[in-house]
């Protein structure tokens, strides 16, 4: 991961809130400290690039005003697989002039240095490149951070398996449980309570976690369940019993045209309805080219995954999105696209404890 700390000036606070929450963990690197440098941008280029080869995250610690002056970090991120996320200090130019004014020797800058980089900042834009942005408040001598507001995102949800056994169990016409007694009505039941059972853990993960965290453009619900044989459905949609065993019928694979026809379709459908500033994320397994391919084909890069699910078993995934949604800590997201998909299984999660 490759934080890019991007401040409104000089005097906001960067190099304090770099000391503060991420020089544990962080390769610092700043123009600042190259001043006797001509090279001073491809010097930094190559800091970044060389910290971010040996898997260490890496914090760039300059004004960063413009787009063009991002763009060259953010290609060295990219090029690395690093997620890329902002800072964005919310200073005032007369606050930082204030600041400025205190410090002494090449630290300080003149006045109107400050206010000319007010006149040239640029706001930083997830279609950058940026995975993620964030607001930082300076009060008292403390940092509080919240999240900036991010592109529109709609979650694509894998199915659950309709040949396991708790599929036996919903689908047998003895069975009395609520479910079961609603699935054979002639409304149906939610398609999502449906394949909450026939997966526990791992869908109900995945269907918290999206009604969570989903930003969806307008008139659009926040996931969508890819499904055998019917497409991107909603998961609040009622399905009966006898569309149930229909799924039942439909192998998932690419080369099924049951299943593939329907999936391309609607896919297809929602890239135009959804907008060109929309990210789709898929919760399932990006090591499967059956669901890869396919969407790859409609969205390419805005076609991303959680980070943290390489490696990782279906329930340990399952448990790390409650776990978040529990938390209200969204995860990282990287382009599914180019992707390392497959990794060492990561440590088993701590106890999940739930925020008040």
């Amino acid at each position: 991961m490759i934080p890019v700390e991007l401040a409104l000036l000089t005097g906001a606070g960067k190099t304090s809130f770099f000391r503060a929450r991420l020089a544990a963990t962080h390769v610092h690197v700043s123009k600042d400290l190259l001043r006797n440098r001509r090279d001073r941008q491809a010097r930094q280029l190559e800091l970044v690039e060389e910290a971010l080869a040996g898997g260490r995250p890496v914090v760039v610690d300059n004004l960063n005003a413009t787009a063009t002056e991002r763009a060259a970090l953010i290609d060295v991120a990219r090029r690395r697989n690093a997620a890329v996320v902002g800072y964005l200090f919310d200073t005032t130019a007369g606050d930082c002039a204030e600041r400025n004014r205190v410090r002494s020797g090449r630290a300080r800058v003149p006045d109107v240095a400050i206010f000319a980089a007010a006149r040239r900042f640029e706001p930083p834009t997830h279609e950058e490149g940026f995975e993620r942005l964030h607001v930082v408040h300076a009060e008292a001598g403390d940092f509080r951070v919240s999240p900036a507001a991010g592109p529109a995102i709609v979650f694509l949800l894998s199915p659950a398996s309709t040949s396991g056994e708790r599929a036996h169990v919903l689908l047998n016409e003895r069975t009395s449980f609520p479910l079961a007694r609603q699935l054979r009505s002639t409304t149906g039941a939610p398609l999502g309570d449906v394949f909450t059972f026939l997966s526990s853990l791992y869908f109900r993960g995945k269907l918290t976690y999206a009604r969570a965290f989903g930003r969806p453009p307008a008139n659009l619900c926040p996931a969508f369940v890819i499904t055998p044989g019917e497409g991107l459905r909603d998961p609040a949609e009622p399905v009966t019993l006898a569309r149930l065993r229909a799924h039942a019928d439909v192998p998932v694979k690419t080369s099924e045209p049951r299943y593939l026809e329907p999936l391309v379709r609607d896919a297809a459908a929602l890239e135009r309805l959804a907008g060109a500033r929309c990210r789709f994320v898929l919760l399932g397994s990006v090591a499967s080219t059956r669901y890869v391919e396919p969407l790859l084909q409609i969205f390419g890069d805005r076609l991303l995954f959680p980070s943290a699910f390489v490696g990782r078993g279906d329930m340990s995934r399952g448990g790390l999105l409650l776990r978040c949604v529990d938390q209200g800590e969204e995860l990282a997201y990287e382009h599914v696209a180019g992707a390392v998909r497959h990794g060492p299984r990561p440590p088993r999660l701590p106890k999940r404890t739930r925020r008040a």
